[in-house]
């Protein structure tokens, strides 16, 4: 029965979307969602999310219990009934946004007490061991690194992927002088620093990739492919300056860049085909 109604309310999506004159892209863009997620509702694959309903059914110019019935009244549903229902929406909405959020809250508590608990049995071995602190510092330190790096996960409602690349990109770089200051050598922070800028200015592309071309996924993923062309033969130029080794040679090179160009020529064929397929 329930397959059924989700059927019924795709068709019916499908129906008020094309009477509209509106393409899958058009609507999804208007909801901020995927054009494959409006496939899937009009298929009866999946249905909307609660939070969609009521933007939905206005996108559509429909009222939400039109909506969720899968049909449309031929008699004016009465103000008041069309109220209470998206109230019902709304509450029902707001209750699964506080459960999400107090248990994001209470995993957050569970992962400090987690590291704070590494942390001090860390400190009473080193102390009891050596007398002294040592190499539980560095503990203490890549722990509280790790804390804040995965704060934004917790704490943000929105862009979490976005904020915690912005934690990588601040923390990454203090991070690194510590750790050198500690183990005192400072070819930790020129290389590690060396490293981490290219590595985080590539993520950032890959990432910019991946929001310009939220409906493929397969053609982004092969352009990051590509993108990891030039980062890694910068990482494997900027090794030998600190390091003293030998650069890598041109077979060695050419392999890597060959086997990314394969990867990347595989997901663009693949991006192809299903583009093909879809229309």
């Amino acid at each position: 029965m329930e397959n059924n109604q989700s059927e019924k309310t795709g068709r019916f999506i499908c129906a008020m979307r094309k009477e509209k004159n509106l393409t899958q892209k058009d609507l999804a863009q208007k909801l901020d969602v995927t054009d494959k997620a409006i496939s899937k509702w009009e298929r009866g694959l999946s249905c909307p999310d609660i939070s969609l309903l009521i933007p939905l059914a206005k996108t559509l110019d429909v009222s939400t219990s039109e909506l969720l019935n899968g049909e449309k009244k031929e008699d004016a549903q009465p103000e008041h009934t069309e109220s209470m229902v998206e109230e019902a929406l709304q509450y029902s909405n707001r209750s699964t946004e506080l459960k999400f959020q107090r248990f994001r809250h209470v995993s957050l508590i569970v992962l400090s007490a987690s590291f704070l608990i590494a942390m001090a049995t860390c400190i009473i071995c080193d102390f009891g061991l050596t007398g002294t602190l040592s190499w539980s510092l560095l503990v203490i330190v890549t722990l509280l690194f790790s804390w804040a790096m995965l704060l934004p996960a917790f704490k943000a409602k929105t862009k979490i992927i976005r904020k915690l690349l912005a934690a990588a990109s601040i923390l990454v770089v203090p991070y690194l002088a510590v750790l050198s200051w500690l183990l005192r050598l400072p070819i930790v922070f020129a290389l590690g620093t060396s490293i981490s800028v290219i590595s985080v200015i590539g993520i950032w592309c890959i990432y910019v990739v991946f929001h310009m071309m939220p409906g493929r996924k397969l053609c982004a993923a092969g352009l990051s492919l590509l993108l990891c062309v030039p980062v890694s033969i910068g990482i494997n130029h900027v090794i030998p300056l600190f390091t003293g080794m030998q650069n890598p040679t041109l077979p060695e090179n050419l392999m890597n860049t060959i086997s990314l160009f394969i990867l990347a020529a595989i997901c663009f064929g693949a991006d192809y085909v299903a583009a093909h397929r879809k229309e």
